[in-house]
């Protein structure tokens, strides 16, 4: 049976000095992307506080994330930080989606491109991480067989996915590519190998920008919103995690080059729109990073009405 806890959103920032708010002029942008930034973190924290009491095997990478950016030093107007680079972490993804987007898409931008969806039937938590790895073997021999057999050379990319069905508790690992040709054909001998898979469910189209973000997101699809209610299906997420461990989410194949997943520690040594310190270290707590002085980096506030249901089963 499953078990439902609900934490509420404080909704507020404690720290009310207006002087720490960022200055809006010409560079707000990056005040902007600071605030979004503390906005990840709020929101990994809230949903990893629901997998660090599990006594999973991977409980020690869950705290890494809880911990993501906890200390900030500035110098100047530069601002570094240490990352955990976990999956389950939003302040991390956000900075793996743009590498990853910046890094393949000046190698993709001068093709002509398909966007081809692979998918399975559901499976259950058991079956979820050989599922998983079949489906990463099956595409390879794909591509093998058109290179070495057929004399056609498919250049992209592919991503592995996983969403979760509350209603029946199964999970759907599929997998998203962009090819520069010979999208139908990859779907005719995926079904060919996955029979009992839905006709339907496999897509091959033109490429759009649509398409080309959900290659390239990071998203938690284990959390369903409902009416300012975040559903975090706690058990099933670390289920999924589990079933990524030590794989590769994006993998290039044919001539492009690999963009490699981790987030560097320099990635984000940048110069902000901030007030000027010499040196000066800012701290987590609640919903914003605070400094000796009290005062707020990016003046985030959490949303006031935000409750977080954990669901364990």
């Amino acid at each position: 049976m499953a078990q439902i806890y609900k934490q509420k959103s404080k909704g507020e920032n404690p720290f009310l000095d207006t002087l720490a708010q960022p200055p809006r002029n010409s560079t707000e942008k990056r005040g902007k992307n600071l605030k979004k930034r503390a906005r990840s973190k709020w929101y990994t924290r809230n949903i990893v506080y629901s997998l660090v009491d599990l006594k999973s095997p991977l409980t020690k990478y869950y705290w890494r994330a809880y911990h993501c950016n906890d200390c900030i030093q500035q110098e100047g107007k530069q601002l570094k930080s240490r990352y955990c680079n976990t999956r389950i972490c939003h302040v991390c993804n956000r900075i793996r989606t743009a590498k990853m987007m910046n890094g393949y898409m000046k190698q993709l931008s001068c093709r002509d491109i398909e966007f081809v969806t692979l998918t399975v039937p559901n499976v259950c938590d058991t079956a979820l991480a050989y599922t998983v790895e079949n489906i990463t073997k099956t595409i390879t021999i794909i591509m093998r067989k058109f290179r070495e057999r057929k004399g056609i050379s498919i250049n992209g990319i592919r991503k592995i996915e996983i969403t979760y069905n509350s209603n029946t508790n199964t999970y759907h690992p599929h997998l998203h590519l962009i090819v520069d040709k010979g999208g139908q054909l990859i779907v005719d001998e995926w079904l060919k190998r996955y029979p009992k898979a839905n006709r339907k469910a496999q897509d091959c189209r033109r490429a759009d920008e649509a398409s080309l973000n959900e290659l390239f997101k990071y998203s938690t699809k284990i959390i369903g919103n409902k009416q300012g209610e975040y559903l975090i299906y706690a058990s099933a997420l670390d289920t999924i995690m589990l079933s990524l461990q030590n794989k590769r989410c994006f993998q290039p194949f044919g001539d492009i080059r690999k963009v490699s997943e981790d987030v560097d520690d320099d990635l984000d040594a940048q110069v902000y729109d901030i007030p000027e310190y010499d040196f000066m270290v800012w701290n987590w707590e609640d919903c914003d990073w605070v400094n000796k002085s009290r005062e707020t980096l990016t003046g985030y506030i959490s949303p006031p009405d935000v409750v977080f249901q954990y669901v364990y089963t």
